[in-house]
């Protein structure tokens, strides 16, 4: 990895097969091989580290991983029960699942757009507000509540900074005041030459 200065890539597959009890892994507090492959991975990265300190921009190198677990999706899927459909129609209000991080639903947003998981995501702040900048400007998240114009005018100058050739962007669902709002900014965000706005 070091020498062609950690750039090279590679994806690691294991099961959360569990340790055994008995074992001197379980023992130690790795519970599945896969955290037992998670640890070698990071002593490996410390390893390089100590052996190449005396080279050149070795305090720039890259010995990062992402962990990622197979699951089922973040939105609740629509069950309508008929018997209570107030009810119903009050539980999907909120359309993410409550036990779902920022994190997971912006990774799943990335599945299902088809994009690399290792595209770069900035992280920026708008009025309070995260924003994630994907793959230089080409994506932008926002996963806020209370979205207000400002921020959605903050997100149309972010397409004048990156300059990407089309800018998609996605909001929450229920991000928005209410719906006056959502509906000045998807025009306020076309004004400025996006047209590909969704909300989940």
């Amino acid at each position: 990895m070091s020498e062609d200065s950690g750039s090279s890539k590679y994806i690691m597959v294991q099961l959360p097969e569990p340790c055994g009890e008995k074992s001197e892994a379980y023992k130690a507090g790795y519970n599945t091989i896969a955290d037992i492959g998670k640890e070698r991975i990071r002593r490996a990265g410390e390893k390089i580290l100590q052996e190449n300190a005396d080279k050149e921009g070795i305090e720039n190198l890259d010995i990062g991983f992402k962990v990622f677990k197979l699951d089922s999706s973040n939105i609740k899927p629509w069950d309508a029960d008929f018997d209570n459909l107030e009810d119903t129609l009050l539980d999907h209000v909120e359309n993410i699942k409550d036990e779902r991080s920022e994190d997971d639903v912006l990774y799943e947003i990335l599945l299902k757009y088809g994009l690399d998981l290792t595209v770069p995501i900035e992280e920026r702040s708008i009025n309070g507000k995260t924003v994630y900048a994907i793959g230089l400007g080409a994506l932008v998240v926002c996963l806020a509540d209370d979205i207000s114009l400002d921020v959605v005018e903050g997100i149309g100058k972010l397409k004048a900074e990156f300059e990407p050739e089309t800018m998609r962007v996605v909001f929450k669902d229920n991000g928005f005041k209410d719906d006056v709002v959502k509906t000045n900014a998807i025009q306020n965000l076309k004004k400025q030459g996006i047209d590909d706005v969704k909300s989940l």
